[in-house]
């Protein structure tokens, strides 16, 4: 025997968009055989012009039974149930009654759904206000990895799913009104012939989202991806970087690659990575040893450190934003104030202690050194390297 299953596209509350869907679906031959909150089951049978009617219980409609056995004497045929709602089906063979003789008494059936449904919207709502309230607390955690890391993703798409949430409660709640005002009224629901337009809406919308939770979903999975320890450190190119490096300011004599482990290097790398508000990424490690020489105190041996950064952000305006937020998070770390110094090779040019941050319209470069070098070498080292770019641009 043939059988389908099929998405519940129309929302629990479109009452007669549904009954409506599943007469359509008899009458191409579909015979309603089971439902659940998300799918409808079905089986190939011969089409038959059928009419859904929905009754509402609070309670599953086994402990129903009296209202059961009026229904089918009635002509009524108890079918499938999608949580509160219980839909039966007359007999195409033989006239009968609506299940609901008087429009009073169907309107107490969907305040009876509308009671239950601003229940569940008020526990929704703490819910949401509470989930809010730890996305946006993680979004100001640490700005910079919303930049540098797409840390932001995942806390806007829940801000966006609780008020999703409670949009599509909130809108169940206006259309429950809607038909209990048409029933007080005396007036019966009457059918909805433009349920298609209502479904294709829905379904459209179900699918835009599942794919965009997809792609989310896999965008994360290929970053989060298990890369071996080594190449968490990929070793330093000899060719030409697009970050300062030190050679750039220090005599490259005399000077040794040093390292505080034997089999990976992990002071000394390069790494290439991107995210959504920043595609491009480069960060240099180097951590070298100077034979024979001190540190000014006298202590040794002498080891200057540097790591430096490039980050080409995706505009002017996040440049902005990701700049005052890295010198936020090195006033956090490092005593004393961020000094603005001018320069004409940037639009913005800070020091603090041993960083060095500056940008060029949406280019951003970041430099951070231990060692006897003047900062003022360092900032020409920068400006050369940005105008290079220009040029080469």
């Amino acid at each position: 025997m043939k059988t389908k299953k099929k998405i519940l596209w129309l929302d629990l509350w479109q009452i007669a968009e549904q009954e409506a869907w599943l007469s359509d679906m008899a009458a191409k031959g579909w015979e309603l055989t089971k439902m659940n909150r998300l799918t409808a089951h079905f089986k190939k049978a011969a089409p038959q012009t059928v009419t859904f009617k929905t009754d509402i219980f609070k309670e599953p409609i086994n402990q129903n039974p009296n209202q059961l056995e009026r229904y089918e004497q009635a002509g009524w045929k108890y079918v499938a149930s999608r949580g509160p709602l219980h839909f039966f089906r007359n007999n195409p063979d033989s006239s009968v009654k609506d299940i609901h003789t008087e429009p009073i008494h169907q309107a107490e059936t969907i305040n009876l759904f509308k009671r239950t449904l601003k229940v569940r919207a008020y526990g929704i709502l703490l819910i949401s206000l509470i989930g809010i309230a730890l996305a946006i607390f993680m979004l100001t955690l640490d700005p910079v990895i919303n930049y540098i890391n797409d840390e932001f993703l995942f806390p806007v798409i829940q801000i966006f799913i609780f008020v999703g949430i409670n949009f599509i409660v909130f809108k169940g709640l206006i259309h429950l009104n809607k038909l209990n005002k048409i029933l007080q009224s005396n007036k019966r629901i009457q059918p909805a012939t433009d349920y298609r337009k209502k479904y294709l809406l829905n379904k459209i919308l179900g699918i835009s989202l599942l794919t965009f939770f997809a792609v989310v979903f896999i965008y994360e999975l290929s970053k989060s991806g298990n890369t071996p320890l080594a190449k968490s450190f990929p070793p330093i190119p000899k060719e030409e970087l697009p970050v300062v490096k030190m050679e750039d300011f220090t005599d490259k004599s005399f000077k040794e690659p040093f390292s505080y482990e034997e089999k990976i290097n992990r002071d000394n790398f390069y790494f290439v990575s991107s995210s959504i508000l920043v595609p491009e990424q480069y960060e240099l490690n180097q951590l070298v040893e100077v034979e024979g020489e001190k540190w000014e105190d006298g202590s040794v041996p002498y080891r200057p450190s540097l790591t430096s950064r490039q980050y080409i952000v995706l505009n002017e305006f996040l440049a902005k934003r990701l700049l005052q937020d890295l010198i936020d998070r090195e006033k956090e770390f490092k005593s004393g104030e961020a000094t603005l110094n001018n320069s004409t090779a940037f639009d913005e040019l800070v020091v603090l202690e041993n960083s060095i941050l500056s940008r060029k319209d949406h280019i951003i470069y970041y430099v951070t050194y231990y060692g006897k070098e003047p900062i003022e070498k360092i900032i020409d080292a920068m400006e050369l390297k940005i105008t290079e770019k220009k040029q080469r641009s």
